[in-house]
Order: structure tokens, then C-alpha cells, then sequence
């Protein structure tokens, strides 16, 4: 069962009794022996608790006893189209594409050095892409070539179910949200906003025990972007950088300019202080003035923190993304 966030939109599979909400066919509640045994209920989580979930439905909040769940699926804040969902993963995997990338039949295959998964897999971004057996095989063949492992990334919807080669891995959340609509941090500390990462922007992102070849090669990743512009954002606190964040301007196929947001952190010490939402504000407002109209930012499903957050200030779930080893 998919333990949902406050602010997911959820379809609630529950069994009829006199604790729980009416069925909306309109049969007897609790159900007889000749009415329906379960229902379901769809809206957006408004309270979790141990003992009932709290959801707003039409704007009418209905509390369903946890005992009585059978079941919770989480599904996009609004309904998404497939194209909608193929317009956001090309201007992500342009916005992070490693340091080599090329097309393979309708699919975008990336390299950097093996640092990031997102920026050593090929996602499905053509319409015309499929996972049939010389396709797989020609991405096989590019990954190790490079002595790197060939894996996927599988986006919900964009290619049927039944040719999934493998066992999804690593789910990953794609958040999205119009920028005007997202609140920001309470911070008044000044953001600086810089064309390169430069390396204390890169000290306070990687690992300090990061080897100088394998720091090159994040560096060298976290600097591409394709068809697109990037910034680097950070706050200085006692002369030292304690927050950061990375964004990018690339367009969908279609040529409109989307805003992807990675790589926000602060240093511990450091949190609890809102400079994070800072960064983001800043970020926002410089792919605002760019053009672009929505934001989005990719968020593995483990880290609950992290996604409550991002649902706090606005964002919202647009699909989901997983990744498979070849």
C-alpha cells in the first residue's frame, strides 16, 4: 500500500460500514448483503493520522477509518496527459545530461563518468521510442562501450507495460508547479546568483572525500546542459557558502521553456533557518524572468522529508519515474 504525503492526490479503496463515508452509488451504508462491499473515495490528502485519513473531496472533507483502507493509490495533483508527461522528462534530461549523450532510436542515451544515475541512463523521450529487442540492444552496447552498467529510466505511460525488460528500481517523484504560484522561504539573506559553479559552489554539492578525477567528472556534469542556460545559486553565511541550488532553462519539444531545479542543499549547522526556501525563491524568479511559466524537480519517493517540503510551498505530483538495469 503507498503511504501518500499531505497535499497527494489519492483514489481510497475502503470496505463499507457505519464508520465510513456513504458509497456514492448510493447503496445502503453499512452495505447489505445485496449492495456493494467496498467503495472508494478520490481527493486530496488534508490529515494523516494512525487511525483515519483525512481527505478533501469537491471541497468536503471525509475521514475514512485506517482499518477500514484497503487500499491508497497516489495519482498526479490534476490529470496528465501522456504528452504533458514526455514534454517534462525532455526538458529534464536535456537540463542533465551528462557529459556525452546521443539518440537511439527515440531514446536520449547519457554518460558522465558514471556520477548521478540520472546522468548515466537513457530515458524514452521521442514519441516514436520503443523497448524492443535491437533498440535495447544498441543502448547495451553504448553504455559498455563506455564500461559503464546500462539502465533505463522508465517514466510512467510513455511505453507500454508489458515490454518493461526488468524490475523497476529507485522510484523518483517528478514534482511540478506554475512558478507563480510557489511560496518561498522567510529568509532575507542575499542570494548570489552565478552563470558557473564555481568551487565552493562544487565543495559544499560533492562529498569531501570525492578522489580529484571523480570531482572533475561531477564538476564537468553538474556544468552540462543541453540546448538551455544553467545557474548557480548560494547564500554566504560568515564568509562561508551554506546553501546552494542549481537550475536550468531547457524547452520541451515544442519549444517551451521549462524551469528544472536540482541539486538544492544546506549545510548542516545551517537548516531550519529557510535558506533553502531562499535559494528556491531565487531560482524561481530567474527562470521566471527567462520565460518560463512552470518549474519542476525530481525527488527520489524514500525521501519523504524532502517531498513534504516541496509540497508545502506548492509543488505538486506530475508522474513518476523509476530505473531499470539491462
Amino acid at each position: 500500500m503507498s503511504e501518500p504525503l499531505i497535499g497527494d492526490r489519492v483514489v481510497v479503496r475502503y470496505r463499507l460500514g457505519a464508520d465510513t463515508p456513504a458509497d456514492w452509488r448510493g447503496a445502503p451504508n453499512p452495505a447489505t448483503t445485496s449492495g456493494p462491499s467496498l467503495s472508494d473515495v478520490t481527493g486530496v490528502v488534508v490529515g494523516d493520522g494512525a487511525d483515519r485519513i483525512r481527505l478533501d473531496r469537491d471541497d468536503t472533507v471525509v475521514e475514512i477509518p485506517r482499518s477500514a483502507v484497503t487500499s491508497i493509490r497516489v495519482l498526479s495533483l490534476r490529470t496528465v496527459r501522456n504528452s504533458e508527461i514526455r514534454a517534462v522528462e525532455y526538458a529534464a534530461a536535456h537540463a542533465w545530461p551528462g557529459t556525452e549523450s546521443q539518440w537511439i532510436d527515440g531514446w536520449l542515451v547519457r554518460a558522465g563518468g558514471g556520477y548521478t544515475r540520472r546522468a548515466n541512463c537513457a530515458v524514452p523521450i521521442d514519441i516514436g521510442a520503443r523497448a524492443d529487442g535491437p533498440t535495447l540492444s544498441a543502448i547495451t552496447d553504448w553504455y559498455r562501450d563506455r564500461s559503464l552498467p546500462p539502465q533505463l529510466a522508465w517514466p510512467d505511460r510513455l511505453l507500454p507495460a508489458a515490454h518493461l525488460p526488468g524490475r523497476i528500481e529507485q522510484p523518483v517523484q517528478v514534482l511540478t508547479a506554475e512558478i507563480a504560484q510557489v511560496t518561498g522561504g522567510t529568509s532575507t539573506a542575499e542570494v548570489i546568483c552565478e552563470p558557473a559553479a564555481g568551487s565552493e559552489w562544487l565543495d559544499v554539492r560533492l562529498d569531501p572525500a570525492t578522489s580529484p578525477a571523480d570531482h572533475a567528472m561531477a564538476a564537468a556534469v553538474i556544468s552540462s546542459v543541453r540546448n538551455g542556460r544553467l545557474v548557480f545559486a548560494g547564500i554566504r553565511d560568515d564568509e562561508r557558502l551554506v546553501a546552494i541550488g542549481r537550475g536550468a532553462i531547457t524547452p520541451t519539444a515544442a519549444g517551451n521553456p521549462v524551469l528544472g531545479v536540482t541539486a538544492l542543499h544546506t549545510l548542516s549547522g545551517h537548516r531550519g533557518r529557510g535558506l533553502g526556501g531562499q535559494v528556491l525563491a531565487a531560482l524561481l524568479g530567474w527562470g521566471r524572468d527567462l520565460g518560463a511559466g512552470t518549474a519542476y524537480l525530481q525527488v527520489d519517493a524514500a525521501n519523504r522529508a524532502a517531498g513534504a517540503w516541496y509540497r508545502r510551498l506548492g509543488f505538486g505530483l506530475h508522474h513518476q519515474y523509476g530505473y531499470v538495469r539491462l
